[in-house]
């Protein structure tokens, strides 16, 4: 039902005036009177007023529509952060699959494989310092102990 026509039926129902309901509600008889001919609706405040005048629950119907609203405006951001954080982070996809074609090739493992971290630090030093900080040095570590041991792997197979 219409706000209206819930005002409407509700002032009738209490055998009240326009021109009383518009007393209590600090409002003119002319605004009851576009409410509930639809021509314009109560603003929150007066929605109010009207709930505890009339005892009735206006919020409901208008609240709902808000949070679909919200709802579909919240899945729009989320699926457009996805798009933007997939296009942003293609070139690094593309050069980890080129690394890992490449993988038994020293110079992917010795030059390029850093450069791709280089450029992954690159964006995290855009965060905040003490995080930025903590990736560099986990980075680092496995970055070294992924090469000692390749370097060393490297090392039992000219042997052999």
């Amino acid at each position: 039902m219409e706000i209206g026509k819930t005002i409407r039926s509700k002032r009738e129902e209490l055998k009240m005036t326009q021109q009383q309901l518009a007393d209590q509600i600090y409002v003119t008889r002319q605004t009851i009177s576009k409410w509930e001919l639809g021509k314009s609706e109560p603003d929150a405040i007066s929605k109010k007023s009207l709930e505890k005048v009339l005892a009735v629950q206006f919020v409901e119907a208008s609240s709902s529509k808000k949070e679909k609203e919200e709802d579909f405006l919240r899945k729009i951001k989320w699926f457009l952060g996805l798009v933007v954080f997939g296009i942003a982070f293609l070139p690094l996809r593309v050069l980890w699959v080129m690394i890992r074609r490449n993988w038994k090739q020293p110079w992917n493992r010795f030059a390029l494989l850093p450069a791709v971290l280089a450029f992954s630090l690159w964006y995290l030093h855009s965060l905040k310092d003490n995080v930025f900080y903590l990736f560099l040095a986990l980075i680092m570590i496995a970055y070294f102990s992924t090469s000692a041991y390749f370097f060393s792997d490297q090392r039992a197979i000219g042997e052999n």
